[in-house]
Parts: C-alpha cells; structure tokens; sequence
C-alpha cells in the first residue's frame, strides 16, 4: 500500500494536520494524481543536488502533462482547469530554482511518514496532550455556534429595520395626507379620527424604534462577550500550537475555522453599522419629543467602530513563520543574506479587500535588543494582500525573497558578541498595513516570533537550541529579553520535545522505551568509562560520523578493529552514516622527497587497547594505535624507542 492511501485512510484530526502543508507550493491534486511515482523518486538527495533537482523537476512536468490528457479525454473540465493552473504554476515557480520543489516534497513526505507513525503511537506527551484537550474542542465548538447565532440574529434584525421603515413611510404619508387638507376639513370628526389613529401609530413607531436599538445593543454586546473571551482565547491556543508545530510538534490546524468566525462577525458588524445608519436616515425624516435615535444610536454606532477597530487589529496573523527554504524544519533562524519566506494571513475575509491592503515587513521595529547589532531588510518588503496565490482562497501575502542584512556598528565595525550570546538574541519581524473600508480607516500591526540572526551555519545547533527552548517554555510571543533570566523546562517537556526533533527527522517519534532510556542519561551523575583515545578537543573537533567511522581497538591479537559495526538493530555502520563522512580515512603517507629531511606528516590515528588481567609489559607493537602498515611507513622514520616513548607519554593524546 502507497504511503499516500495509507494518509488517507487516517481518522480526520490526523487529516487535518495533513491538509496543512499543501498549498501551492506543492498543491494535493498533485500529491494525489501522482502518489506512486512521486514516493518512488529520492527528493531528499534532489534536495542537494541541482542537476538532479532540475531533472525531477522535468519529470514531474511530464507526468502532469500525462494526467492532463487522461483527463482531457474523460473531459474533467474542472480538473483540466485546475491541472493547467497548477502546471503553469509549477514551472514559473521552480524552473530557476529546482531544488526549492525537491525540499519541499521532500518535507511533505517525511511529515506524512511523522503523522503516520504519531497515529500509531499511543504515547503522547503533556504538550500534546495539552493541545487535544477535550475542553478546547468543545470551546472550538460552542464558538462556532455562538458566532452563527449572532449572524442569524443580525439577519433578523435587519427585518424589523426594514418592518420600520415601512411604517414609518405609511406614517409618512398618512400625516402629509391630513396637512394637505383645508382648514375647514380638519375640524371634522372624521379627521379628528384619522388624527387619533396617527397618534397610535406615532407610538408604535416609538416602541419599534426602542425595540429595534434593543435588538441591536443586544447583538454589539453578543459580540464583545464573545470576542473577550472564548474568541480571543481561541486565538491565543491557535498561536500557541503554532509555537509548538514550528520547533517538531503536531502541526497546528484551525486557522480555517478561525478566519470563518472572524469574517462572520465582521459581517454582523458592519450589518449592525448599515442598520444604525439607516436609524439616522429615519431619524432625519421623522422626530419627536423622547425619540430613543438621537440618544442611544451615537454609543451603538461607537461601540460598533470600537468592535471593528479589535477584530482587525487581531486577524492580522503571522500564518507561517519566517524560513529559510534551505532549512525547513529549523523555522526562525535567519542567516545574514540568505533569503527565507513567511506568511500572512487576515482572518476577515472580504472581497472588497482583495488587492487592496498592502503589507510592509520591517526588522526591529522599535524594539531594543540586548545587543548593539542592527538589522535591515534587503528585497521586495512591501507587497499587496490577495486571495489568489492561496489554494484556500484565503486573503493572505508571501514574502519570498526577504533577506536579512547586519548594519555596521556606530564604532564602524561589526558586532562582536561571543557565538553564545549571538544565539541567545532574539530578533523581531514585524509587518504593518492599513484598511481602508466603509469610512473606517484602521492601522494593523503584527509581529512574528523571535527569530535568532546567524551569520555561520556553524552558528545554527545553537540558534536553534534557542528557538527551542523559548517556545517550549513561554506563549509570549515577544519576550526579547527571555535569556537575560530563561526559565527551566520540566524533564517530561524536554523528552517530548527530543521526541519531536527525532520525528521531524526520519518520521517517527521516540517510544517509551527508548525516553525512559534518554530520561536515565539526562538525570544527575555523568560517568565516563572511556574516551580514549580523544580528548575534549578532539571529540568538540571532529564529525561524529567520522568518530564511528575510524575508532579502532587493539583486540587480543594485536590487530586494530572497530568494534561498532552495526546500527541498532542490524544496519551497517556505513549504510547508516556514510552520507554523513566528511573526509576520507585518515591515513600516513612516505614524505616527498622534496619534503624536509626527518619529518614525518602529523596525523591523529584513533585507537584504544582493551586491557586484561595480565601485568607483563606490552611492547611497543602491542600499544600501537595504529595498522601494521602505518606502523611498518613510521618504522623507516623513527626508530621503535621514540615511538614507544611517544606512546608512553601523558601528553599523547592531548
């Protein structure tokens, strides 16, 4: 079975968190039509290899053309429709840049694979669970609910203003009616009838109008109640499983269902606005002594505005957050000139706003950091809001081609902070707007959360410890100073988080096994049995893959071997790691006979010997850390007293 039938036979919250990475950089129709040959080509190598990438990318071209004559012949017109769209799409998007669409396939993969295993894996974490809390899913529920309510009761209300402005016309015409009439006519008792009769209907306008502004009152107060409570609380669980999903968790959904709420409330709102203005309108035409329009629509009319002012202001949201292309899972750490993409979303979706909110990203933006470094934006930073480029239709922007540059210090040079205190500064990005809409006129600000800036990607394990350990401990989407005194995390969050990080990688997570394993190493006393024969410097120096690759022992014949062969359970040492060699074995060779004369070529050759009970002294060929051939080349060089000397000294391995 395809790993994409598999997806789709997952139950629907896991559906959910799948739907969330395809858009239109790599559209579903696509993942679908072409699951088998899509899962049968290597992404990943794709992913480093441009010729490669290029050649994929051609290919899947290819296939998209194949599937657009299938359908041509079943005339799917809607698929046909969407099948071209997408592959004009495709090719302007990647055609100069291949790799982009290998990372990106590549990483829908490996999330499908980290679904797939979370779905079978009974063991979830606080963090987890905390995000599929029962009560949340019933708030998510009641809000949508309420949110509905309040629509149908502002359609209703609409009515009774319709129902007055009927009567009021009828009133109208009846009184203009008996004002026409000769003086001599308005005495008679059938006048004096007709006037008795106005008077009835004066006083039921005044109840409808009383009951219309109660109605409306009843409606503004619905709203606010739910947009200071289980709106906004809404909101902050979304942005909080954000966090979670951008250092490995489950990816947060929702933002659908929230963009929903809000568009449906600022409906009601600016139904609520049309009515109150048509009150003015019947106001000008007919007053009285005790008439509750002049009195009461102004508070109405400013609360409403008020309202507005607040729902815009908080749908304006980071929908994906700042992300180097190259570094997909490693979300808000920017490297100096490199180019990374984020996204913004307006949870208030009006086709009157289409093309018409343009967004301006900016750096630290009034912010003071802990450090003297400064930043600028180099790029296209200023760009409109549409609902085109969305496969959802939502109204949303992308920056794509954003780079991050450092400005030179007052004294004329560069910031010089230590590498630790680089990757413990947090940075804000922040984008600002304005919408212009039916007379109201409302300035949008929002911030992305704190990236770390990085000018060596040596600098990116510890820039991303730091995204880690921020988002893990706090929701506070803007504490810039939080490593002048960070919290401590719990040792269960830790282990969560260390699962995550394993999963986003080879697309499962750690079982409970293995955490209690992680658990017992990270608790108290740390016992070193042995690392010879490296030293700190040596071990903080060399690749890991390479440390597995060139330890050897001295076994009881005296022949050097490396005891790590296989990868648990049973994987080749070199299946396992070899993409991950940096260099080639290490190995001495005769010096040139241009070379300088009783000089030998300085090489590290690590070896240990596995000591036994036996106290005789070794010679030097028992203690030699090295092949009998390497031994065989230094012998010509160096005579055994001096090898057995260096062997024996305590600095050896320093």
């Amino acid at each position: 079975m395809s790993q994409w039938s598999q997806v789709q036979q997952l139950e629907i919250k896991f559906l959910e968190q799948v739907d969330q990475f395809y858009d239109d950089n790599f559209p579903m129709e696509i993942r679908h039509l072409l699951a088998q040959w899509i899962e049968s080509q290597d992404w990943e190598a794709a992913s480093n290899n441009e010729a490669m990438a290029m050649i994929l990318l051609q290919n899947l071209l290819i296939q998209v053309d194949e599937q657009l004559d299938r359908v041509s012949q079943e005339k799917n017109l809607l698929l046909i429709h969407n099948l071209k769209r997408i592959r004009k799409l495709l090719q302007g998007k990647y055609h100069g840049n291949p790799m982009h669409i290998a990372v990106i396939i590549s990483n829908c993969l490996r999330e499908e694979r980290r679904i797939l295993a979370a779905a079978s894996m009974p063991v979830q974490g606080p963090l987890e669970k905390s995000l599929q809390n029962s009560v949340v899913s019933e708030r998510q529920r009641n809000v949508e609910h309420k949110v509905s309510a309040i629509k149908n009761s502002a359609q209703m209300t609409d009515q009774d203003v319709k129902y007055l402005e009927d009567l009021q016309e009828e009133f109208d015409f009846r009184y203009k009616t008996i004002q026409s009439l000769e003086q001599s006519d308005k005495n008679s008792a059938l006048i004096k009838q007709e006037m008795l009769a106005l008077q009835a209907m004066l006083n039921t306008l005044d109840y409808k109008r009383k009951e219309v502004l109660s109605k409306i009152g009843r409606v503004i107060h619905e709203i606010d109640v739910l947009m200071s409570n289980m709106l906004t609380e809404e909101l902050l669980d979304w942005k909080r499983r954000q966090q979670i999903a951008c250092i490995g968790g489950p990816l947060h959904g929702g933002l659908d269902q929230l963009q929903n709420c809000f568009t449906l409330l600022a409906e009601s709102l600016f139904q609520v606005r049309r009515q109150l203005e048509k009150l003015d309108e019947l106001l000008t035409r007919l007053t009285y002594d005790g008439d509750p329009i002049p009195v009461q629509r102004p508070q109405l009319l400013e609360k409403v505005n008020f309202l507005l002012y607040n729902l815009f202001r908080n749908s304006f949201v980071v929908e994906r957050q700042p992300c180097m292309p190259t570094h997909p899972q490693r979300p808000m750490v920017l490297k100096t000139l490199i180019q990374f993409t984020v996204k913004l979303r307006l949870l208030i979706k009006l086709p009157e706003l289409n093309y018409q909110i343009r967004v301006k990203a900016t750096i630290d933006k009034n912010v003071s950091t802990v450090s003297n470094r400064r930043f600028v934006l180099c790029g296209t930073h200023v760009k409109a809001m549409n609902m085109d480029e969305s496969a959802n239709g939502s109204l949303s922007v992308e920056f794509r081609h954003l780079q991050p540059k450092e400005m030179k210090s007052s004294a004329g040079s560069k910031g010089n902070e230590g590498p630790h205190m680089v990757t413990e500064e947090l940075h804000s990005i922040s984008f600002e707007t304005q919408v212009c809409l039916y007379g109201l006129t409302i300035n949008l600000e929002t911030s992305s959360l704190p990236v770390v800036m990085i000018s060596n990607v040596s600098q990116l394990p510890n820039a991303w410890a730091s995204i880690i350990w921020y988002n893990l401990s706090t929701n506070d989407p803007q504490n810039l100073s939080f490593f002048n005194n960070p919290p401590a995390a719990t040792l269960s969050q830790l282990l969560e988080v260390l699962s995550w990080q394993f999963s986003s990688y080879v697309g499962r997570g750690l079982n409970s096994e293995q955490l209690n394993m992680l658990a017992e190493k990270l608790m108290g006393e740390v016992t070193f049995h042995s690392v010879e024969p490296y030293n700190k410097g040596r071990l903080a120096a060399l690749p890991f893959a390479d440390i597995l690759r060139d330890y050897k022992v001295i076994m009881a014949d005296n022949v050097p071997e490396n005891p790590l062969k296989y990868l648990y359970p049973d994987i080749p040492k070199d299946k396992a790691f070899g993409k991950h060699y940096s260099c080639q074995p290490n190995e001495v060779s005769k010096p040139s006979d241009g070379g300088v004369k009783g000089y030998v070529p300085s090489v590290f050759i690590p070896v240990s010997k596995i000591l036994n009970d036996s106290t005789d002294p070794h010679s030097p060929s028992d203690l030699l850390p090295m092949s009998p051939s390497v031994y065989a080349v230094l012998r010509e060089h160096l005579s055994p007293t001096v090898i057995e000397t260096a062997l024996s000294s305590p600095y050896s391995t320093d």
